[in-house]
């Protein structure tokens, strides 16, 4: 039987060759690649899916908002994220909000194909232990905070939201209203020039603030 395969990545190189691989690895595959979350969207909207292969940044959106806004849709899907963000209270979340497979981008071909070939109901699979830690992250560099103006408290709720805290959490953790934290994320956004969740992540890996 064919499997429906749809990948959305919009590194176009990436997405080209995984899609490639897939088609040429001798299973039964019928895959489509997406660059964009709003083509992907409508097509997972209108078409089933046997596989989601998906990026966690994809054009500016967080591949979880993805996922969560097409959960009707993939409910009978297996999806598999597949990133270059590979951090534990990612793989966390992955597995918390019902993901089937969290994977790094350099993962070999053999065994991704056997994370596709698994059974919907197999347990969730990542391709390491994931650390028992409290604290998945450095405390943010005092020259980077220093650098883009960053308050204590700012500071602090940058931290939850790397955790993958709701606004509504993150008020209740901190003993705040919910709209100081919206405020606040709106000037964190501001000063760090984000627009959203994913750009958050990407900035924490580019400056470093994981552990």
């Amino acid at each position: 039987m064919v499997k429906k395969i749809v990948v959305c990545d919009d590194h176009i190189l990436f997405s080209s060759g995984l899609t490639e691989l897939l088609k040429k690895s001798g299973n039964a595959y019928d895959v489509i690649s997406f660059k964009d979350s709003v083509s992907c969207r409508q097509h997972l909207q209108q078409q089933h899916s046997d596989v989601f292969i998906c990026d966690l940044n994809i054009d500016n959106i967080d591949g979880f908002v993805l996922i969560s806004e097409l959960k009707k849709e993939l409910s009978k899907t297996k999806i598999i994220i597949l990133t270059a963000y590979y951090e534990d209270f990612l793989i966390h979340k992955a597995e918390k909000v019902g993901i089937h497979a969290f994977l790094k981008k350099e993962t070999e071909a053999k065994e991704l194909i056997s994370v596709i070939e698994m059974e919907m109901n197999a347990p969730f699979y990542t391709n390491k232990q994931v650390k028992k830690t409290s604290n998945s992250f450095h405390e943010i560099d005092l020259s980077v905070a220093g650098k883009f103006k960053l308050s204590a408290q700012e500071k602090q709720i940058i931290r939850l939201i790397i955790e993958g805290k709701t606004s509504r959490e993150i008020a209740d953790q901190l003993f705040i209203s919910k709209t100081t934290v919206d405020t606040h994320r709106r000037n964190i956004n501001r000063k760090l020039e984000i627009g959203n969740t994913a750009s958050l992540i990407k900035f924490a890996n580019e400056n470093n603030l994981f552990a």
